[in-house]
Protein backbone atom coordinates (compact mmCIF):
# COMPACT_ATOMS: atom_id res chain seq x y z
CA UNK A 1 0.00 0.00 0.00
CA UNK A 2 1.35 3.18 -1.18
CA UNK A 3 0.90 6.05 1.09
CA UNK A 4 -0.18 9.73 0.66
CA UNK A 5 2.61 11.82 -0.36
CA UNK A 6 4.59 14.04 2.69
CA UNK A 7 2.72 17.55 2.69
CA UNK A 8 6.25 18.90 1.87
CA UNK A 9 6.27 17.50 -1.11
CA UNK A 10 2.73 18.00 -2.44
CA UNK A 11 1.71 20.64 -4.48
CA UNK A 12 0.26 24.09 -3.31
CA UNK A 13 -2.84 22.93 -4.66
CA UNK A 14 -3.15 19.44 -3.61
CA UNK A 15 -2.47 20.83 0.21
CA UNK A 16 -5.35 23.59 0.01
CA UNK A 17 -7.25 20.18 -1.34
CA UNK A 18 -6.17 18.31 1.42
CA UNK A 19 -7.55 21.01 4.08
CA UNK A 20 -11.24 20.49 3.70
CA UNK A 21 -13.00 18.29 5.41
CA UNK A 22 -13.39 14.75 4.30
CA UNK A 23 -15.53 11.53 4.09
CA UNK A 24 -15.26 7.96 3.51
CA UNK A 25 -18.56 5.84 2.22
CA UNK A 26 -19.15 2.59 2.14
CA UNK A 27 -22.14 1.43 0.29
CA UNK A 28 -23.51 -1.42 -0.98
CA UNK A 29 -24.60 -2.12 -4.10
CA UNK A 30 -27.76 -4.69 -4.52
CA UNK A 31 -29.92 -6.41 -1.78
CA UNK A 32 -28.82 -8.44 -0.72
CA UNK A 33 -25.45 -6.95 -1.50
CA UNK A 34 -23.49 -8.03 -4.47
CA UNK A 35 -20.33 -6.10 -3.70
CA UNK A 36 -19.83 -2.82 -1.14
CA UNK A 37 -17.57 0.22 -2.07
CA UNK A 38 -14.79 1.83 0.33
CA UNK A 39 -15.04 5.49 -1.32
CA UNK A 40 -13.91 8.95 -0.36
CA UNK A 41 -14.59 12.75 -1.17
CA UNK A 42 -13.01 15.98 -0.03
CA UNK A 43 -16.61 18.15 0.83
CA UNK A 44 -15.40 21.04 -0.97
CA UNK A 45 -16.90 24.43 -1.90
CA UNK A 46 -19.18 24.94 1.47
CA UNK A 47 -21.20 22.15 0.69
CA UNK A 48 -21.52 20.52 4.07
CA UNK A 49 -21.70 16.59 4.36
CA UNK A 50 -25.03 15.84 3.25
CA UNK A 51 -24.14 17.61 0.22
CA UNK A 52 -21.47 16.03 -0.72
CA UNK A 53 -22.50 12.80 -0.29
CA UNK A 54 -26.09 13.16 -1.78
CA UNK A 55 -24.11 14.06 -5.11
CA UNK A 56 -21.57 11.49 -4.93
CA UNK A 57 -23.75 8.91 -4.25
CA UNK A 58 -26.47 10.30 -6.56
CA UNK A 59 -23.77 9.73 -9.58
CA UNK A 60 -22.69 6.19 -8.45
CA UNK A 61 -26.46 5.32 -8.81
CA UNK A 62 -26.74 6.40 -11.87
CA UNK A 63 -24.23 4.30 -13.38
CA UNK A 64 -25.24 1.50 -11.25
CA UNK A 65 -28.24 -0.97 -12.33
CA UNK A 66 -28.53 -2.40 -8.51
CA UNK A 67 -29.79 -0.42 -6.19
CA UNK A 68 -27.06 1.09 -3.97
CA UNK A 69 -27.49 1.77 -0.37
CA UNK A 70 -25.40 3.65 2.18
CA UNK A 71 -23.80 1.49 5.04
CA UNK A 72 -21.71 4.07 7.03
CA UNK A 73 -19.66 7.06 6.65
CA UNK A 74 -16.17 8.32 8.42
CA UNK A 75 -16.12 12.15 8.76
CA UNK A 76 -12.81 13.85 8.79
CA UNK A 77 -13.19 17.03 10.08
CA UNK A 78 -10.62 19.57 11.29
CA UNK A 79 -11.31 19.26 15.03
CA UNK A 80 -10.57 16.17 15.27
CA UNK A 81 -7.92 15.20 12.19
CA UNK A 82 -5.95 18.84 12.51
CA UNK A 83 -5.00 20.67 9.65
CA UNK A 84 -5.42 17.79 6.95
CA UNK A 85 -8.79 15.54 6.98
CA UNK A 86 -8.76 15.36 3.48
CA UNK A 87 -5.20 13.23 3.45
CA UNK A 88 -6.18 11.96 6.62
CA UNK A 89 -9.16 10.21 4.64
CA UNK A 90 -7.43 9.35 1.71
CA UNK A 91 -4.96 7.86 3.95
CA UNK A 92 -7.65 5.39 6.27
CA UNK A 93 -9.18 4.59 2.96
CA UNK A 94 -5.70 3.12 1.47
CA UNK A 95 -5.62 0.93 5.16
CA UNK A 96 -8.80 -0.17 4.39
CA UNK A 97 -8.43 -1.49 0.78
CA UNK A 98 -5.45 -3.15 2.13
CA UNK A 99 -6.97 -4.74 5.19
CA UNK A 100 -9.50 -6.07 2.74
CA UNK A 101 -8.02 -6.95 -1.12
CA UNK A 102 -8.53 -10.07 -0.29
CA UNK A 103 -12.21 -9.16 -1.28
CA UNK A 104 -11.21 -7.18 -4.07
CA UNK A 105 -13.50 -7.59 -7.04
CA UNK A 106 -11.02 -5.76 -9.62
CA UNK A 107 -7.23 -5.48 -9.91
CA UNK A 108 -6.04 -2.86 -7.94
CA UNK A 109 -4.78 0.22 -9.18
CA UNK A 110 -7.70 -0.43 -12.08
CA UNK A 111 -11.74 1.02 -12.15
CA UNK A 112 -13.49 -0.60 -10.16
CA UNK A 113 -10.60 -1.22 -7.37
CA UNK A 114 -12.54 -0.02 -4.98
CA UNK A 115 -15.31 -2.60 -4.72
CA UNK A 116 -15.29 -5.27 -2.74
CA UNK A 117 -17.03 -8.82 -2.11
CA UNK A 118 -19.25 -8.25 1.14
CA UNK A 119 -17.64 -10.76 3.70
CA UNK A 120 -18.74 -10.79 7.00
CA UNK A 121 -15.52 -9.23 8.85
CA UNK A 122 -15.76 -6.33 6.30
CA UNK A 123 -19.07 -5.90 6.95
CA UNK A 124 -18.60 -6.42 10.56
CA UNK A 125 -15.47 -3.52 9.88
CA UNK A 126 -18.22 -1.10 8.44
CA UNK A 127 -20.03 -1.83 11.91
CA UNK A 128 -17.15 -1.11 13.89
CA UNK A 129 -15.21 2.17 12.36
CA UNK A 130 -18.37 4.06 10.30
CA UNK A 131 -21.43 5.93 12.02
CA UNK A 132 -24.60 5.28 10.20
CA UNK A 133 -26.25 7.54 7.91
CA UNK A 134 -29.18 7.94 10.33
CA UNK A 135 -26.74 9.23 13.16
CA UNK A 136 -25.97 12.61 10.95
CA UNK A 137 -29.09 13.16 9.20
CA UNK A 138 -27.74 11.11 5.68
CA UNK A 139 -30.31 9.70 3.34
CA UNK A 140 -29.86 5.39 3.04
CA UNK A 141 -30.85 4.95 -0.26
CA UNK A 142 -30.57 7.01 -3.48
CA UNK A 143 -33.54 5.97 -6.16
CA UNK A 144 -36.81 4.40 -5.81
CA UNK A 145 -37.05 1.15 -7.52
CA UNK A 146 -39.81 0.87 -9.77
CA UNK A 147 -42.87 -0.31 -8.95
CA UNK A 148 -43.90 -1.80 -12.07
CA UNK A 149 -40.13 -2.20 -14.00
CA UNK A 150 -39.81 -2.56 -17.88
CA UNK A 151 -39.83 -6.92 -18.57
CA UNK A 152 -37.34 -7.24 -21.87
CA UNK A 153 -38.80 -10.43 -24.16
Amino acid sequence: MKPPIQVEAATPSTVAWWKNPGVIYFIAAGEPPLAIKIGMAAITDDRGLKATLVRRLSQIQSSNHERICLLGVIHFTHDAYGLYPTRDADAKERELHHEFEHLRRFAEYTRGAEWFKPGPELLARIEQVAAKPEILDLPRYFSSVAENGIECS
